[in-house]
């Protein structure tokens, strides 16, 4: 048997969703959907990581790295 969890929306959103039954289904496919598409992610990427030895300090100095390189890619094709 299928849960149910309880989201909070803006109250212009929800009388909208609740206005509309076809709108309502489309709204609780699209949750159902992302919400499983994003366990699923979180998921995999701890079974990818379990025997990662790298830190927290690790992760940031290579995002820190990556968005140095994008940064540098973005003004180079700007600066062309």
């Amino acid at each position: 048997m299928p849960g149910t969890i309880t989201i909070e929306l803006p109250e212009e959103i929800h009388a909208l969703i609740e206005s509309d039954p076809f709108l309502r289904m489309v709204v609780e496919r699209i949750v159902r959907e992302e919400v499983v598409n994003y366990i699923l992610s979180v998921l995999a990427m701890d079974k990818l990581t379990e025997n990662s030895k790298l830190t927290e300090e690790d992760i940031m100095k290579i995002d820190e790295e990556i968005k140095r390189g994008i940064r540098r890619r973005v003004e180079d094709e700007i600066n062309r």
